[in-house]
């Protein structure tokens, strides 16, 4: 069996240094509270994964490819290993924001030093 590796949009990324960080939120409706005796009474509605992405050293074209990717806050196919699911998958994922930290910008041989962001999957976890 091959290797599997994290790809947005069927195009192979830069590798996050040690894997993805992994995330999930569940979204409660608007009436779930605790009572003043500290009981808490809550109607879950959906939970979402996330993962915190995280590389250094990247080249010019490595940033270049990662950011036209996820920069414009549109939904983009995220290739992963879900924990939750136990199994390498495609779901649709967005980033919110995310940002970098310039090394150096020799002519030739421009090097970022870090890149990060968080990926929100749009589709709830069943």
């Amino acid at each position: 069996m091959a290797q599997n590796y994290i790809t947005i949009n069927g195009t192979s990324i830069k590798q996050p240094d040690t894997g993805l960080g992994y995330d999930f939120e569940t979204t409660y409706s608007e009436d779930s509270t605790r009572t003043q005796d500290g009981v808490a009474h809550f109607t879950a509605l959906f939970t979402v994964e996330a993962f915190s992405y995280k590389a250094t050293n990247l080249t010019k074209d490595e940033m270049k490819t990662i950011l036209q990717l996820i920069a414009h806050g549109n939904n983009f196919t995220l290739h992963y290993f879900s924990p939750y699911f136990g199994t390498w998958r495609d779901d649709t994922f967005y980033v919110g924001k995310g940002s970098l930290s310039v090394g150096r910008l020799n002519e030739n041989t421009e090097l970022f030093d870090e890149l990060s962001f968080n990926m929100i999957g749009v589709n709830p976890i069943d």
